[in-house]
């Protein structure tokens, strides 16, 4: 045979197979490959924390108060991909002449769970499916906390978990918060006299208290008035002087005084205040007078079952009385019988 014809042959053979064994391409196979293919990493929702709020502002020991956690999907709007692929017909890997493709992504954000790290507060719910963040949008959570007894300044530990909406997981949420547990309200004493007691109250809190009253107790020896007196609301670092009035004080006269008051949705009281109060003169004299004069009464009162004798013997210099008496009388008699 000769050697061209064989060689005409094995290359007719070779291009059969070929065709027999490639097969067209079309747009199907095009997206499975691309998704495939690493040509860029697919974009995914980014979620942060966006802003928060607690209320109160600031704790006191033992508080319950409301932390609002906004999260926010920093995603502007959905993205889109676009892919054009264009080969000429005498191409080897196929007859694709124009190939377009598009792919969309929602960049939505799936809160799988959301909660606070408890540790030094107590904390009261979490988060579990808490729903879907569109691009662009944000939610709030909220967490109920319950502040520690010792004061200071914590860091609370914000957790989240999110994930895009094929289930795949996105980039997690790890953020501290700080919370200050501080201050008090205190009563301090400005003047006391017989006739009243002047005290001022002072809000050492960094945030405001509302329905601030004073209440007076265990009050001996006095009366005071009113028992009780409404102030109202005192801002962060103010103050507000409140008066009471004391009557029918006695030598020994004691009160206690407190303040009771609202932060936020709590009830808390101030530390006492025991106050000795002075007595007047003039009320220590008319007291004196009203107890000498008590203490006399019994001496000049005459049962009436007593005989005259033992009642006027009782009367002092009742015998020189008696006596002159006598005298006077025989005198008298003395001096009729001389003139007769």
């Amino acid at each position: 045979m000769n050697k061209n014809v064989v060689t005409l042959f094995l290359g007719v053979l070779a291009v059969m197979l070929l065709l027999t064994v490639t097969k067209p391409a079309f747009a199907d196979d095009i997206d499975d490959l691309l998704s495939k293919c690493d040509i860029a990493p697919k974009p995914e929702p980014y979620a942060m924390v966006y802003d928060y709020e607690l209320s109160p502002e600031t704790l006191m020991t033992g508080d319950i108060a409301v932390l609002t956690v906004t999260l926010k999907n920093m995603q502007e709007k959905p993205i889109e991909k676009e892919l054009d692929i264009k080969r000429d017909k005498k191409g080897t890997s196929g007859y694709i002449v124009d190939v377009d493709t598009e792919t969309r992504y929602t960049m939505d954000a799936y809160i799988k769970e959301a909660y606070i790290v408890e540790k030094d507060f107590k904390v009261y719910n979490k988060y579990i499916s808490a729903g879907v963040i569109g691009p662009d949008n944000k939610v709030d959570l909220k967490y109920k906390l319950k502040a520690p007894a010792a004061e200071g300044i914590y860091m609370l530990k914000f957790v989240a978990n999110i994930e895009d909406m094929n289930g795949k997981r996105s980039k997690g949420i790890r953020y501290f918060i700080p919370i200050q547990v501080s201050g008090a309200v205190n009563l301090l004493s400005m003047g006391i006299s017989e006739n009243e007691v002047n005290l001022e109250v002072i809000n050492e809190c960094l945030s405001d208290v509302d329905c601030v009253y004073v209440v007076a107790s265990n009050v001996t020896g006095a009366e005071i008035q009113p028992e009780k007196v409404y102030l109202g609301d005192i801002n962060a670092g103010d103050s507000a002087v409140v008066v009471f009035k004391v009557t029918n004080a006695t030598e020994a006269c004691t009160a206690t005084f407190n303040a009771v008051f609202m932060h936020g949705t709590n009830k808390h009281e101030s530390d006492p205040v025991y106050l000795k109060l002075p007595c007047s003169k003039q009320q220590l004299e008319e007291q004196s007078e009203s107890n000498n004069a008590f203490e006399h009464q019994p001496a000049s009162h005459v049962p009436a079952s007593s005989s005259p004798s033992s009642s006027s013997s009782k009367l002092p210099g009742y015998g020189a009385v008696l006596a002159f008496s006598g005298l006077l009388a025989a005198g008298l008699l003395c001096l009729v019988r001389r003139e007769r």
